[in-house]
């Protein structure tokens, strides 16, 4: 009987153990989100700007008061279209350099906005804040350019806000890099065995978006992407409407991968927003 009891009592404790340290882990990741989902590198990237040929370091200015670093390349002329480039979570404008020269070495013009807090950009990361870049980033380029010459393109965490600024305004075209369907469903096949449902605070929901999308969509996804699963891609491309889509598997495990292979899938791409830009 003492035994018995000796062992219940074990278990007890080991139980209250284990909850105590699932409770510690979950108050971890609840408090430490932001760090995991925003990798900040405060590098000023305006010193960089002359590694993109033709490109020159502006000030953007945010609604809410922030000022943001972006790279921008004119287009070589008025049959070219504008990419307005919104990167992932980590690193700078400066990892992005031998992309961009690769985009725009046709002639194609290039807006590359370095995120709130990130390259000499001034305040911190957040899914609100995040759009308000872009807000700021897109009315910028429309003061110069219609809506219709405008592809939004998105690299991993930048996918889920091109999909908002494309579901919210008007553009020509739209590129996902390694696009998920929601933060909170990366952070499920990171993290099954917490509740992210109930710890995540920003959700990226982009899934949810993509039927008010009708323009031209390319997209490509590594086959083995470690960060965004390869599903993820495809359900996106699945869920858009517009017959005008293309998707690009990239063999492999790798996450944002070269650019350069992909560029007579750009071509199609630009070839189509040309067709429905008026003044081409």
């Amino acid at each position: 009987m003492r035994a018995k009891v000796f062992i219940l009592s074990w278990m007890k404790k080991i139980l209250i153990a284990v909850a105590a340290v699932y409770i510690t882990a979950c108050l971890f990741m609840y408090f430490m989100q932001a760090r995991f989902l925003y990798s900040i590198d405060t590098t000023d990237v305006a010193e960089s700007v002359a590694s993109v040929p033709f490109a020159t370091n502006v000030d953007l200015a945010t609604s809410d008061g922030e000022t943001l670093q972006a790279w921008w390349v004119p287009p070589r002329d008025a049959t070219q279209v504008v990419y307005l480039y919104f990167q992932g979570n980590a690193e700078t404008l400066l990892s992005r350099d031998k992309r961009f020269g690769v985009l725009t070495k046709d002639g194609a013009g290039l807006l590359g906005v370095s995120w709130r807090g990130y390259g000499g950009s001034s305040g911190k990361p957040s899914e609100a804040g995040l759009r308000l870049d872009a807000v700021a980033a897109y009315e910028w380029l429309r003061d110069q350019y219609t809506p219709e010459r405008i592809v939004v393109f998105g690299e991993s965490l930048g996918t889920g806000i091109a999909v908002w600024l494309s579901s919210e305004h008007a553009a020509g075209g739209l590129v996902l890099d390694s696009a998920y369907t929601s933060i909170l469903d990366v952070a499920r096949s990171q993290y099954p065995w917490l509740p992210v449902g109930r710890l995540a605070r920003e959700r990226f929901e982009s899934l949810d978006l993509v039927s008010k999308i009708t323009v031209p969509v390319f997209m490509f996804h590594c086959t083995e992407d470690p960060v965004v699963p390869f599903v993820m891609g495809e359900k996106m491309f699945s869920a858009f409407p517009t017959q005008q889509k293309m998707f690009s598997p990239m063999p492999g495990v790798c996450h944002v991968p070269s650019v350069e292979t992909l560029m007579p899938r750009f071509k199609e791409l630009e070839a189509v927003v040309r067709s429905h830009y008026a003044s081409y």
